[in-house]
């Protein structure tokens, strides 16, 4: 089962992300015939897992719920509601960056880690920054704070929980299903 673990979206969340996505369809057509991440697909990717053995689910889930009790719920604030990566000239992509000045985020992306090292998965290489990937493309192109949605105020993400998704690779795009969720703060 293809799968990774994740920060779910609340509907206002999905709402105001889906709103800014239209808006910039609407404002920079070189970005409208893209990849868009569809409405019910948004979410904050803590860590992929790729394959994993549906026997073994619930005993992740299991762990995760033991180690992440420990993290307290927090609020991420938006750093950049379209935030060009790799940059803004040529873009692959557009995300919405979140601040996360205490590294709570961060921080709890390092427990997930450290409990799939118990199953044998490696940690990530790469250092954790939490986005939400609106829109791909397989040209770069050009996307800038001109644009003017560097300013557009979007409310902070609440994290109260993680959720456990599979993932299933489809024609038209992924298609995820919520396994389970872990609470933090739990203790």
């Amino acid at each position: 089962m293809r799968t990774f673990i994740g920060i779910d979206l609340d509907e206002d969340a999905r709402n105001e992300l889906a709103s800014l996505c239209e808006e910039i369809r609407n404002t920079v057509p070189t970005w409208t015939r893209e990849r868009w991440v569809p409405r019910e697909n948004l979410h904050l990717t803590m860590r992929f897992l790729g394959e994993f053995e549906p026997d073994s689910i619930g005993a992740l889930v299991y762990a995760l719920g033991s180690e992440l009790a420990a993290h307290a719920p927090f609020d991420l604030p938006v750093l950049a509601p379209a935030d060009p990566v790799p940059g803004a000239g040529r873009a692959r992509m557009l995300w919405t960056r979140y601040d996360d000045p205490e590294s709570r985020c961060a921080r709890l992306a390092a427990t997930v880690d450290d409990v799939l090292a118990t199953f044998g998965i490696p940690p990530e290489e790469r250092p954790f920054a939490p986005h939400i990937t609106l829109v791909r493309t397989r040209r770069p192109k050009g996307f800038s704070s001109a644009h003017g949605f560097s300013g557009s105020v979007l409310t902070p993400m609440s994290v109260h929980e993680l959720t456990l998704f599979s993932s299933v690779l489809k024609r038209s795009g992924p298609v995820y299903d919520r396994i389970d969720r872990i609470r933090l703060g739990t203790r």
